[in-house]
């Protein structure tokens, strides 16, 4: 189905959706990788580390969304 999307509402041309879901790639990875390197530095410590399996979900989360996005 087709919707007709009103004139307020700002919609960006194909071009700027494919540098927006790289962008958002780069960042679900460093993501990834920030949240990796508090992991194992908590583990050093021996410390709780529910803060890096957030960030590290929430980059994973970014990769497939975004990654999906740029396939199709």
């Amino acid at each position: 189905m087709d919707f007709p999307i009103p004139n307020f509402i700002p919609v960006p041309n194909a071009e700027a959706m494919q540098m927006i879901s790289i962008v958002s790639l780069i960042v679900g990875i460093c993501l990834v990788v920030a949240g990796a390197v508090f992991l194992l530095l908590s583990k050093r410590k021996g410390k709780k580390s529910t803060l890096a399996w957030i960030v590290i979900c929430v980059g994973a989360l970014l990769i497939v969304n975004h990654g999906i996005q740029l396939i199709f």
